[in-house]
């Protein structure tokens, strides 16, 4: 590629970057750029030596590092007696933070808005703070009695904020036993912040949830799951392939939101129908939006839809990621974990005991691993974000880091 061309106009010196002359004066054209996502900065590189000059400076660099985080991964290494923590990891693969204190068969079940938290023994809830490597532990609620009384049956957890009032809420549904035979999903609520600090009990859900993800995905205030994967059939009296949502403000549920199954099959052209669907769909939250990932097996591919249009239940496919390289034909489950400001995709995949986080370039049609555990999908990852020191003086004399929610 041909080297940028010089402006027409000489950049302005003096003015602590690698100034660009033209309508904006350095200091308010920063805060224009430092808004913009990294895919527009590396193009502006191209445009000329001046742009290129900016955009590269060490100043401008670390503004744009303080604004823009990489986020980070918290992964649960389970190696019981030896080593049981949360690593927060980044996307090289190195461990920047080591959380100890989780207890032993725990799993992450979110690591956002400041904290990772984690469910352990009887679906017992501990919240970690990265900024302070403390573990606290949430009262008892009705989960903990059914776990003891029943075993360790599936739960549910879904963990966010409300539209309307920002509060952090957490849900988690357990089923539970009547005489051997189950009975409707026991449904709790606990307030994040609440001064009573206990849980309450909510409707149950609407139908049986899918025991093979156990995570929902809040979106826009909303806490999603997918059902079990027997009532996406037509012939159950639900709206096929509904995906079943728990607003944290109003604390009701609902089925109104639309699913991809129907697109999935109909582009299947009869090669899958909704029993092959078993354990082959998950949840995220990307780009803004929700999105559903499947993953058939038989071509060792996963297919990315983004929901478009939430009143019509309207979804694009926008990625088709090959993973024969993770799963040499055989894998349990992939759960796509965000997408970077470069374009690429964060994986996480379940290969039996063993997961393994993997990150795919759509622009090469490669991938690359960068984590490999040997817990299963059960402990789980979330990702995080953590910010730089903040330029106060303050902070500077106390090294006080902050955290940015996401």
């Amino acid at each position: 590629m041909a080297s940028p061309e010089p402006c027409a106009a000489a950049a302005a010196p003096g003015s602590g970057f690698g100034a660009v002359d033209g309508v904006l004066p350095p200091e308010l054209l920063l805060e224009v750029l430092l808004r913009l996502p990294a895919k527009p900065i590396c193009r502006l590189r191209a445009v000329c030596r001046s742009w290129l000059s900016f955009t590269t400076d060490r100043l401008f660099l670390a503004a744009y590092a303080a604004v823009h985080p990489h986020p980070l991964l918290a992964v649960l290494v389970d190696s019981f007696p030896s080593r049981c923590c949360v690593d927060l990891v980044d996307l090289s693969g190195n461990v920047v933070e080591e959380i100890l204190g989780v207890g032993g068969e725990c799993r992450v079940l979110t690591a956002s808005y400041d904290r990772v938290l984690v469910a352990g023994e009887h679906h017992r809830v501990s919240v970690l703070d990265p900024a302070t490597g403390s573990v606290s532990a949430l009262p008892f609620g009705i989960a903990e009695d059914m776990a003891r009384r029943n075993g360790m049956r599936p739960a549910w957890f879904a963990f966010g904020q409300t539209n309307s009032t920002g509060e952090y809420k957490l849900l988690r549904i357990l089923e539970d036993l009547e005489d051997g035979y189950e009975a409707d999903p026991v449904c709790e609520v606990f307030a994040i912040g609440d001064m009573n600090g206990r849980w309450r009990k909510m409707e149950s859900p609407p139908g049986y949830l899918d025991p093979s993800y156990t995570n929902g995905v809040v979106f826009e205030g909303a806490a999603y799951f997918f059902l079990d994967h027997w009532q996406m059939d037509p012939s159950y009296y639900f709206a096929t392939g509904c995906i079943p949502s728990f607003d944290l403000a109003t604390e009701q549920w609902s089925t109104a939101l639309q699913g991809p199954v129907n697109r999935i099959l109909e582009e299947a052209n009869g090669t899958l129908n909704y029993a092959d669907l078993t354990d082959r769909l998950m949840l995220a939250q990307l780009e803004g939006t929700l999105c559903t990932a499947h993953f058939n097996d038989r071509i060792s591919a996963v297919d990315l839809w983004f929901l478009v249009d939430f009143e019509n239940g309207m979804w694009s496919k926008e990625y088709r990621i090959n993973v024969e390289f993770a799963f040499d034909g055989f894998g349990d489950g992939v759960q796509p974990l965000l997408v970077t400001d470069e374009g690429n995709v964060v994986l996480w995949v379940q290969i039996g005991s063993k997961g393994m986080v993997w990150i795919y370039n759509p622009v090469t049609n490669t991938s690359s691993e960068i984590v490999q555990t040997k817990s299963s999908i059960f402990t789980g990852v979330g990702k995080w974000k953590k910010c730089q020191k903040k330029r106060s003086k303050t902070d500077v004399r106390t090294g006080v880091i902050a955290y940015w929610r996401i």
